[in-house]
């Protein structure tokens, strides 16, 4: 039984198109098709994650002397082999828990806080003919100037969402990105350039509005360019999903820039983009931003 005959038959028993097999392995459906038609082989960096995925050994798979009755022997070692990846994430996923649930815990108690003692601050700049009032959080972390501790559980909540994420973006089949960790880096250095300005602008300080376009210019263009970079084979199913995550990713980082355009939070700003450009990064990556392929 040829390794084509093998590998078509598990995929039909697990339900799978070329399509999601080829998504899980992170290569072509054209690949698949060609392993499937026994025209050529996976490198030896598909054939174990193959292995796992169907529960089976690499040496049945390779083997055309044994049938398919011979894979019931070899599918529960095959199962053990998962084991160890299965108990080495635990500590990721607990140590994620603990973090996040610490950072999301304070951000309540701040907001529980500032319910229980409303607060409201007026701004009224030099040179400018209106005021601004701010109440709710907005008022109590201002009149408090408590700002900073307010980022602080914003950053030990994001550090936990991104243990939490570490276990699913060290699959082989993430490491293939076309996403571009630097890019990112430059629409999130931009976008908080922009919210900066804006406020400042807001403020009665015209004089930046140059320095404003150029943030915006940049964002743009890194935007742009990330997006160029993700272009080609419309038909692999993984580089449609990073297109929909980078758009989702430029559009939390807008939705940054809108807040501190309007509030004012600069300390919040900073790390609630750098927090969400990291998650990003390491789901569409699986390694560190910058980090070279080996």
């Amino acid at each position: 039984m040829t390794f084509g005959e093998k590998l078509t038959r598990l995929r039909k028993r697990e339900g799978l198109s070329q399509e999601a097999l080829a998504e899980r392995l992170g290569v072509s459906r054209q690949a698949v098709s060609r392993w499937e038609q026994n025209t050529a082989l996976p490198d030896a960096a598909k054939l174990l994650p193959c292995a796992r995925l169907f529960s089976v050994s690499v040496e049945w798979l390779l083997d055309n002397a044994r049938g398919w009755e011979d894979q019931t022997q070899t599918a529960e070692p095959a199962q053990r082999t998962e084991t160890p990846a299965a108990h080495g994430n635990r500590p990721w996923y607990i140590a994620g828990g603990i973090v996040t649930g610490a950072g999301a815990l304070g951000l309540v108690a701040m907001g529980i806080m500032s319910a229980v003692f409303p607060a409201v601050v007026s701004e009224a700049p030099v040179g400018v003919e209106w005021v601004r009032v701010y109440d709710g959080l907005t008022g109590f972390l201002k009149l408090h100037n408590v700002e900073w501790l307010f980022a602080l559980w914003a950053a030990v909540a994001l550090a936990g969402l991104w243990l939490l994420a570490q276990p699913s973006v060290r699959k082989e089949n993430q490491k293939n990105s076309r996403f571009s960790p630097w890019y990112a880096a430059g629409v999130a250095v931009a976008l908080y350039g922009v919210g900066q300005t804006a406020w400042y602008v807001q403020q009665g300080r015209m004089q930046d509005l140059p320095l404003l376009a150029l943030f915006l210019a940049a964002a743009v263009w890194c935007t742009v360019r990330q997006f160029l970079r993700l272009g080609g084979e419309p038909d692999a199913a993984h580089h449609w999903r990073e297109r929909v995550l980078t758009l989702l990713y430029t559009a939390a980082q807008a939705v940054i820039l809108l807040l501190t355009a309007e509030a004012g939070f600069g300390l919040v700003a900073l790390v609630c983009h750098i927090g969400v450009y990291f998650l990003c990064a390491g789901v569409m990556t699986g390694r560190r931003p910058g980090r070279r392929k080996s």
